[in-house]
């Protein structure tokens, strides 16, 4: 019990320092393009049943972006201290396990080769997740910190408005511009909208969005229907580096809107940025149909 002490105390004064220094998460050190950098995140990696067997392993990173050549983590397999996690490890993302994962990221010339310092399950279970009295923190898994555009008390009057088509939201949303959407939102917030320009790093950020009784600061991505197509990361620039400018702005909630559906590739690309051990940020995605139900409750559309 007090080497299982002592390693949990260890990790949390890891994440308490990295976190202080603002480490990126790996989706966020693989846009930076650095040669060599300290990362901390929540990933998908794959199985890798030689755990079992093997002295040294290797996985391949999943992800959603595409970097120009393969991310893949190696460790001595002496090091493992959870029977648990070696079987999370065994079985990888595809069994629907994520691994918390502290390291060392090197960009190689074939390939971006990760150095772990620690791997292990997220898990909510500690102390500090209890001062706002949630006992049941740690049932939220690596789900913890999405909100859906509703939890926004400015926009709550969404779960009241219903659709009865995909046409009726798509008829509308493929006619309404980005910037009637920009505009309506700053109007629910009660703020101004800013001018756009080529290096912004979000179209529009409030200190004034309402969650759980309190007030948040939040970014907003937004895009219209210049192309109506679900929203892929290759429509958020390249390696999806718009979203981590998002994030990188340091807003309790980022926020990715689209006129039409938003895929799982921009929500695991948002997620794998914001969703970071110690790190109590939050992601909210607003497709075409929240987007238009948004619009219809509060009277504010113009097609």
């Amino acid at each position: 019990m007090t080497v299982l002490r002592n390693d949990h105390l260890l990790v949390t004064m890891l994440i308490d320092v990295f976190t202080k220094v603002g480490v990126p998460t790996l989706a966020e050190a693989l846009t930076i393009g650095r040669p060599k950098s300290s990362f901390m995140s929540i990933e998908r990696l794959e199985g890798c049943p030689e755990i079992y067997t093997e002295k040294r392993v290797s996985h391949e990173v999943h992800l959603e972006i595409d970097v120009g050549k393969p991310v893949s983590l190696s460790y001595h397999t002496t090091h493992m201290v959870a029977d648990t996690g070696t079987m999370t490890l065994s079985e990888g993302y595809q069994k629907g396990y994520y691994q918390a994962v502290i390291g060392v990221l090197h960009d190689k010339v074939d390939r971006f080769e990760i150095e772990p310092i620690v791997i292990g399950a997220p898990w909510l279970d500690h102390p500090r997740n209890y001062e706002d009295g949630d006992k049941d923190v740690m049932w939220y898994g690596q789900l913890f910190g999405e909100l859906l555009p509703e939890d926004i008390e400015e926009f709550s009057k969404l779960r009241e408005t219903k659709v009865e088509s995909a046409d009726e939201w798509m008829s509308v949303m493929r006619k309404t511009p980005e910037e009637h959407v920009k505009q309506s939102i700053a109007n629910l917030l009660k703020e101004p909208t800013k001018a756009d320009w080529g290096g912004e790093e979000n179209d529009h950020f409030s200190a004034n969005a309402t969650v759980g009784g309190r007030r948040r600061t939040a970014a907003f991505l937004l895009k219209g229907p210049t192309k109506f197509q679900e929203m892929t990361p290759a429509m958020c620039g390249k390696n999806g580096d718009q979203i981590y400018r998002l994030v990188r702005v340091g807003a309790d909630i980022s926020v990715v809107q689209h006129s039409h559906l938003i895929g799982t590739a921009v929500r695991e690309t948002l997620k794998s940025m914001v969703v970071q051990p110690g790190r109590s940020g939050k992601f909210c995605l607003m497709d075409g149909q929240a987007t238009y139900r948004l619009l219809k409750a509060y009277d504010l559309l113009t097609v």
